[in-house]
C-alpha cells in the first residue's frame, strides 16, 4: 500500500472514531459538546473566560462582613423567607451604587446569589433575581449571569460581571467545563 493511501485511511479512521465519541447536542435551545455521554458547555466557558479579560471592577465595592451595609443586606435576606433564611451567612457581597449582589450560604438551603436594590433608604430583595441550585450541565458563571441579567435588566453590568460564581457550589465539575457528575442522555 502506498504511503498517501495509508495516511488517508488513518485520517478517515481517526475522524470516524472521533465522530462516534464526540457530538454537538441541543438542550434548552443552546448547544453542548457531548463526549462519551458527558455534556460540556464550551460556549458558556468561553464567555466566562472572555469576561475575566474585559471586566473592570474598579468601581465595584467588595463589602466585608463588618461593613454596616453588609449587616443591613444580611438582615433583609434573613427576614426574606423565614425560617430557613434566618441562617444566612455572607460568602461574598459586591456593591455598585444602589445595587448589591450577595452570595449567601444557609444551614438548610442551597447557596444563593441574591440581587438587592436600595429604594427609599431600604435594601430590597429583587424577588425574581435570585439564583439557587445547580447549573449542570451549563457553565455556572455564564448561566447565572445571563439569568440574573434577564431577571433584573437594570442591574449594572459592571457589578454583575465582577460577581464571582463559584462553579463548585453551582454544579460544574473541576475543569469548569461540564457537570461534576456524569449527565447521561436520558433518551432510551
Amino acid at each position: 500500500m502506498k504511503r498517501h493511501v495509508g495516511a488517508v485511511l488513518v485520517v478517515l479512521t481517526s475522524l470516524l472514531v472521533i465522530d462516534s465519541h464526540v457530538d454537538w447536542v441541543q438542550q434548552d435551545s443552546r448547544g453542548l459538546l457531548e463526549v462519551n455521554g458527558l455534556r460540556f458547555d464550551v460556549r458558556g466557558w468561553g464567555a466566562d473566560q472572555m469576561l475575566q479579560w474585559r471586566r473592570d471592577c474598579t468601581d465595584v465595592r467588595a463589602l466585608s462582613t463588618e461593613d454596616p451595609t453588609a449587616h443591613a443586606v444580611l438582615k433583609v435576606i434573613r427576614q426574606h423567607s423565614p425560617p430557613d433564611s434566618q441562617s444566612a451567612r455572607a460568602l461574598q457581597l459586591q456593591q455598585w451604587g444602589e445595587w448589591t449582589v450577595a452570595e449567601v450560604a444557609f444551614d438548610t438551603l442551597h447557596p444563593s446569589l441574591v440581587v438587592l436594590r436600595l429604594k427609599g433608604g431600604q435594601w430590597q430583595v429583587q424577588d425574581q433575581a435570585v439564583w439557587s441550585g445547580s447549573t449542570a450541565p451549563w457553565h455556572s458563571g455564564d448561566l447565572v449571569r445571563r439569568y440574573l441579567r434577564q431577571q433584573a435588566p437594570d442591574l449594572p453590568s459592571e457589578l454583575l460581571s465582577c460577581v464571582t460564581v463559584d462553579s463548585t457550589r453551582y454544579g460544574t465539575g473541576p475543569s469548569g467545563l461540564g457537570p461534576g457528575h456524569s449527565i447521561q442522555n436520558s433518551q432510551p
